[in-house]
């Protein structure tokens, strides 16, 4: 008998090995087609979207706040500047002798000139002298290394703040490392994407095996909104990687570390409190003690929140940093003005005008809508497997349904300008859940023991009430 169960072990941690070194395949396979898309988006001006708010930030955040610039030298060798000038009239007035001054002196050029603020792009070839730029324009306000700005209104002072500051962080630190450029911008989204997948393949193979949780990467690669979300500068794939991160340590009771992941997506957007709630009921349902209860799902973001936010109060000031704090949570829960196509959050299960990313290559934030219908049925089954398994089977669907939840709120408060690509921040859980339905059909007996179950339960409901019903006729009569 012992020999078996040796044989037996043996065997399973021999699956475990070759399903783990599959996952890893695939991980890196997920990323290496990231990347691709990565390099492949050219967007507007080498900037997909809302890229332009998030790398805008980040430079001037390093520029005001680090006092660092980034720089971005292209193949040809050319260094690229923003030049930002005090007014048009300051620009319009020395336009002409600007250009020669910059050809002459650094032998470059002009290369863009921009309409919606008082600025030239340019690129020089020989090493660009800020002092003689200063002392022979007056006029000019910023000189600005690294890849050009885009043409945005008051873009050289823009700092986000109505989004928490992790993301425009770790972008320039990107750009710090690898030079002012679109890749640059992209790789963290790349490397977080991929790791959340493997991330959710070991969720799913403590729940319920490892085979089984190799089905991730296969609802990951069939769902178009994952791999759009990991090739862009955007901050919704961070808020899903920390949401895996967050489930995976509560489904190894490691509640204290699931709290700081939710702190971290919290400070990568606001939507990355929404797990929030979802790991205050599962600690309620383990038990746990009553101030944890309120301290690690709460307290505990917010105190990783606000210390990300310390440049910022250093910068601004409390009374600064808090005004800018109420008016992005105002953004928050408000409409914005007519733009892109919007979609309500029930609306992404099914593409209701998915969000476009980028032109040639088409890469717009739609989804695979069966594996998000799959995603619901297996809701059937959590209530079967809480109860025959083990309670960490309800994680999946408890973040699924808390974040959920938390789309509808900010929509029932107000804000009805909300975009298809939000929904990335639910497809791990999606995922995840998707898994436990083919582990569940792929088991015939657990679907017989779940309708059992059920019909049970509510046999015994029924003659609860009709024993109450019963008790209340005779104590009437």
């Amino acid at each position: 008998m012992k020999a078996r169960k040796a044989i037996g072990k043996k065997s399973s941690d021999k699956m475990r090995k070759i399903c783990t070194v599959f996952a890893l395949i695939l991980t890196f396979v997920f990323a290496f087609a990231s990347f691709k898309l990565a390099t492949e988006i050219q967007g507007a001006a080498g900037y997909a979207v809302d890229e332009i708010y998030y790398v805008s930030s980040a430079r001037n955040i390093l520029r005001e706040f680090f006092n660092f610039q980034p720089s971005y030298v292209d193949s040809s060798g050319g260094n690229h500047y923003t030049i930002f000038f005090r007014s048009y009239s300051d620009l319009s007035l020395v336009r002409e002798n600007f250009r020669d001054f910059i050809k002459i002196n650094f032998d470059g050029c002009v290369t863009h000139e921009y309409s919606k603020t008082a600025a030239v792009a340019i690129v020089t070839y020989g090493e660009l002298d800020r002092g003689a730029v200063l002392s022979a324009f007056p006029g000019v306000k910023i000189i600005q290394s690294g890849f050009h700005y885009p043409d945005v209104y008051n873009t050289e002072n823009y700092l986000n703040m109505e989004h928490p500051p992790m993301v425009k962080y770790i972008i320039g630190f990107f750009m710090f490392v690898m030079g002012d450029q679109p890749i640059s911008w992209r790789m963290p989204s790349v490397i977080i994407g991929s790791i959340a997948l493997l991330l959710l393949y070991f969720l799913v193979a403590g729940l319920i095996n490892y085979e089984i949780a190799l089905l991730v990467f296969l609802f990951a690669f069939a769902d178009p909104v994952f791999r759009a979300m990991s090739s862009v500068a955007m901050l919704d794939i961070y808020v899903a990687f920390f949401i895996a991160l967050s489930a995976l340590f509560a489904a190894k009771r490691r509640y204290l570390f699931s709290a700081l992941s939710i702190g971290l997506g919290l400070s990568c957007k606001l939507t990355g409190l929404f797990s929030a709630g979802a790991l205050f009921l599962v600690m309620v349902s383990r038990k746990s003690r009553p101030a944890k209860c309120l301290t690690y799902p709460f307290a505990v973001p917010f105190l990783i929140w606000f210390s990300f936010n310390f440049p910022f109060i250093a910068k601004l000031g409390l009374g600064g940093w808090a005004g800018e704090l109420f008016g992005g949570l105002k953004w928050f829960i408000s409409s914005r003005p007519p733009g892109p196509p919007v979609s309500a959050p029930w609306g992404w299960f099914v593409n209701e005008n998915p969000f476009v990313l980028n032109f040639s290559p088409d890469v717009s934030a739609s989804v695979n809508p069966a594996v998000y219908l799959l995603a619901l049925i297996a809701m059937f089954f959590i209530p079967y497997l809480v109860y025959r398994r083990g309670r960490e089977h309800l994680i999946p669907a408890l973040w699924f349904a808390s974040t959920f939840s938390g789309y509808i709120f900010v929509y029932i408060m107000g804000n009805r300008t909300m975009y298809s690509f939000y929904v990335v921040t639910l497809s791990p859980m999606a995922y995840a859940l998707a898994c436990a339905l083919v582990y569940c059909v792929s088991e015939p007996q657990i679907y017989k023991e779940a309708l059992k179950l059920y019909r049970s339960f509510l046999a015994k409901c029924r003659r609860s009430f009709q024993q109450k019903v019963r008790r209340g006729i005779k104590q009437e009569t």
